[in-house]
């Protein structure tokens, strides 16, 4: 379908539906069916954006957590050796 310049370009698909769902919106006028369609596609494509995001995001917390236990790992031996030399120092001030 054509259109004005800068206008969306639209698209159609045929749909089936069974018959207790099309029941349900067949009083609809064809411009309210093909809105309602719109509104309930870009609801679960925004959801699905959602969901795909936060799981991005618990994969990456998930990874940054393992790095930072990898990185805990390494200087627990630099960690235990300053507080050797600490309590050493104390000591010998004693």
């Amino acid at each position: 379908m054509g259109g004005r310049p800068g206008m969306s370009q639209f698209q159609q698909i045929a749909l089936e539906l069974p018959e207790e769902i099309y029941s349900e919106i067949e009083h609809l006028t064809e411009e309210e069916k093909n809105s309602f369609f719109r509104n309930v596609l870009q609801e679960q494509i925004e959801q699905r954006k959602t969901s795909d995001l936060e799981n991005q995001m618990k994969q990456g917390y998930l990874e940054m957590a393992q790095i930072n236990m990898e990185l805990c790992k390494e200087f627990e031996i630099a960690e235990e050796e300053a507080l050797r030399t600490g309590e050493r120092l104390i000591v010998s001030k004693e």
